[in-house]
């Protein structure tokens, strides 16, 4: 594997849910490591913020920081994403971070084996490489030595938690999330190192102006707050085993993140692994049931998305609404709550053996996306092809595979409706079934032949364009009017990326196409399953020249080339769309 560049940032903002019944026992820790997790947590602070500033996100690059330091150590260049790191220093003993939730977290089972998790892909990641650079002629002695010593010293290092932000006063807080950047541990004095970590963890509030959308303070009442921090930690974990190639990872949607919400194959991939974690340790908190919810002060976005994560429940179309109407392939691979489905369960199944430790090695292969990663999987470890087929193609109805799936699923769908509501007989019900589990097994034994478990998914197909909020009486958000204002700009237009065999009915009414077009643009995808070619040349197809010209006037559409979605280099340029707003929230569909 190859010692990788300097080149830039990404902060990942995450966010949490809860759980139902089961009927067997779920599984709710991961860890085969029964040695104990002592002192693998340290809460610090930035040290002196200064008027210096970091911006770093998505899109980002690191720029220089206040009391930062170059980091020589060959070992950590080789894995961080900036020879800079911060300084971070302990948290005030009497602070609520402190005097609470560090000892919180220290004595929660599912942090423990979250932090045992940790260690032990960082151990695979120190065996697994070791070789690797042993052998490389590209690397003197002493090269070799130092990164060996800083994989193998990061093993039992501890998991770095900020209590205050790093990022620049005029920011929002980027309440919790992992920021893959370096940071020097300095002890309390502030004179001596105590070594570099090449991220960090930050322990913060999310806020919309004046109100708390997220508490620190209620997520460690009501015991939720190990689960953000699990979550957190997973991301920590797979930047990792990625190092520089982490920023490699395409993340090009501007339509935000959540479970439900449909992105983009890198940052569904992305906080898909981290969500699986969510769903994995979440039945072990006795208070997250929905009649407690309010008596805990739960938020409802800390609670909704784990059940639908857990039964697969993510690859509707509508979650909620019975119709039997799946997304298609690239929306699911594109929606982060199915992948974290997938992921869940193949980190629980009890047919897979060792599956974190195989999930690991896979990542060590650096896949760029779910596909890519389920790919490598299996051919890394055929015996679990069965299996990891299994979860893949059961719980999406095939759909991903075949160009048939989508309708043959919604038929039998219908024949299980109708038997539910009586009205239809059992025999003819069992007649559907039968027929519907002859065509999946028929699938699944040509998929096992032919490894196309992914062949009905189809291409990104990407465009741009700008809503220029003046004439539409709108405002940006609230983040981005600090920033541009910080960088004495006005934010006049509102940027949207969009893949045409992804976006869906809302996000189409968002920017301004109309009921009728919206259903026509639908209804041709369907019947093609996926397009194919240049999205802007097919909106012309199916809408029309003279409809299509006049949504362009305004919106001013263009192709848009993913593959340089992580190339922006003006640091200004990148703070203003460091925090893309949901689409859907600044546009009123009408």
């Amino acid at each position: 594997m190859k010692i990788r560049n300097i080149i830039l940032s990404a902060i990942t903002i995450c966010s949490l849910a809860a759980a139902p019944a089961f009927s067997k026992p779920p599984v709710t820790a991961i860890s085969t490591d029964s040695t104990p997790v002592e002192d693998s947590i340290v809460m610090m602070k930035p040290v002196n913020m200064g008027k210096g500033h970091i911006i770093s996100g998505f899109l980002g690059k690191m720029l220089n920081l206040p009391k930062t330091v170059k980091i020589t150590d060959t070992g950590f260049l080789a894995f961080g994403l900036s020879e800079d790191a911060i300084q971070v220093t302990p948290s005030e003993e009497k602070s609520l971070h402190m005097k609470s939730i560090l000892p919180y977290l220290k004595e929660s089972k599912e942090m423990q084996d979250s932090l045992r998790l940790r260690r032990t892909a960082r151990q695979i990641r120190f065996q697994y490489l070791k070789d690797t650079i042993n052998k490389s002629s590209a690397l003197s002695e002493e090269q070799k030595n130092s990164i060996n010593n800083f994989l193998s010293q990061s093993v039992g290092s501890p998991l770095v938690l900020l209590s205050k932000s790093p990022l620049p006063r005029f920011m929002p807080s980027p309440g919790p999330c992992m920021i893959p950047m370096g940071a020097e541990k300095l002890d309390r004095s502030g004179s001596k190192s105590e070594g570099v970590e090449t991220s960090v963890i930050c322990l913060l509030d999310i806020k919309s102006g004046d109100q708390v959308i997220f508490s620190i303070e209620d997520a460690y009442k009501n015991d939720t707050l190990d689960l953000v921090i699990c979550h957190e930690n997973a991301h920590a974990i797979q930047f990792d085993m990625y190092g520089k190639l982490f920023q490699k990872i395409q993340r090009t949607s501007t339509n935000g993140h959540d479970a439900p919400y449909i992105t983009d194959l890198g940052l569904a991939y992305v906080e898909g692994w981290a969500e699986a974690f969510e769903a994995v340790y979440g039945p072990a908190n006795p208070k997250l049931a929905e009649k407690d919810r309010t008596k805990y002060n739960i938020s409802e976005f800390l609670y909704s998305r784990q059940d639908p994560v857990r039964r697969d429940r993510y690859v509707w179309v509508n979650l909620g609404e019975k119709t039997g109407e799946l997304k298609n392939g690239l929306q699911l691979m594109s929606t982060e709550g199915v992948v974290a489905g997938f992921f869940y369960d193949i980190l629980t199944s009890r047919a897979i053996v060792a599956p974190f430790d195989k999930c690991i090695k896979t990542m060590l292969e650096t896949p760029m996306n779910f596909m890519e990663f389920i790919k490598t999987y299996v051919k890394l470890f055929p015996e679990d092809k069965k299996v990891i087929y299994r979860i893949i193609l059961e719980n999406s109805h095939y759909v991903t595979m075949h160009e048939n799936a989508y309708e043959s699923y919604k038929n039998y769908y219908s024949f299980v409706k109708a038997y539910k509501q009586k009205k239809i007989e059992k025999a003819d019900y069992l007649e559907a079934k039968k027929a519907y589990k002859a065509y999946t097994e028929e699938l699944f034994a040509e998929a096992m032949q032919k490894d196309n478990i992914f062949a009905n998914v189809g291409p990104q197909m990407w465009f741009s364009g700008k809503i220029d909020l003046v004439a539409a009486h709108k405002r940006p958000s609230e983040a981005k009017e600090l920033i541009a204002e910080a960088f004495g700009k006005k934010d006049k237009y509102y940027e949207f990326r969009l893949d045409l065999n992804t976006a869906s009915k809302d996000m189409l009414r968002s920017i301004g196409f109309s009921f009728d077009d919206v259903t026509k643009i639908l209804k041709a995808r369907t019947k093609k399953n996926f397009f194919t070619g240049n999205p802007i040349t097919v909106l012309k197809k199916v809408l029309g020249e003279e409809t299509f010209n006049r949504y362009n006037s305004v919106l001013n559409l263009a192709p848009y080339d993913h593959t340089k979605a992580d190339s922006i280099r003006d640091s200004e340029e990148q703070a203003l769309v460091l925090w893309p707003e949901d689409i859907s929230k600044l546009i009123q569909v009408r």
